[in-house]
């Protein structure tokens, strides 16, 4: 476009014929526009949503694996309390020594109760003799 200087140029308007055609098209169009931004809105809030709705699944999961992980750890922590107090006991610590040992006492029988090829544990039996 030439822009012209000069006191004797007149500015060019644009004289429009139909007035209620133009007014019509301007309101078609500003109505476009805003369904389009309507529209980018709605879809950029639909993708932050479900985003954080698989955030917040993931979450979950997660949280879950951590309550089951510390429910493991308090039934570990509880077994090794109870362990502490049981080896305050003299007559325990005295027990467990004749286990690993394989002693006995003259009144005692000392079982192996094995599972499969391991020894698992062990028991204790009290036999009395009647003299």
């Amino acid at each position: 476009m030439k822009i012209e200087r000069g006191l004797n140029k007149v500015p060019k308007f644009r004289v429009i014929k139909n007035r209620r055609a133009y007014l019509r098209g301007r309101r078609i169009r500003r109505f476009l526009t805003l369904a389009i931004i309507v529209t980018i809105f709605a879809y950029a809030t639909h993708i932050i949503y479900v985003t954080q709705m698989n955030r917040l699944d993931e979450l979950k999961v997660e949280l879950k694996a951590y309550q089951a992980e510390h429910d493991e750890v308090m039934l570990r922590q509880g077994f090794y309390l109870n362990q502490v107090v049981r080896l305050e006991d003299e007559d325990y610590v005295a027990m467990l020594a004749r286990e690993r040992y394989f002693r006995s006492l003259s009144n005692e029988i000392v079982f192996r109760i094995i599972d499969g090829d391991s020894i698992n544990s062990f028991e204790i039996a009290d036999e009395y003799y009647e003299n």
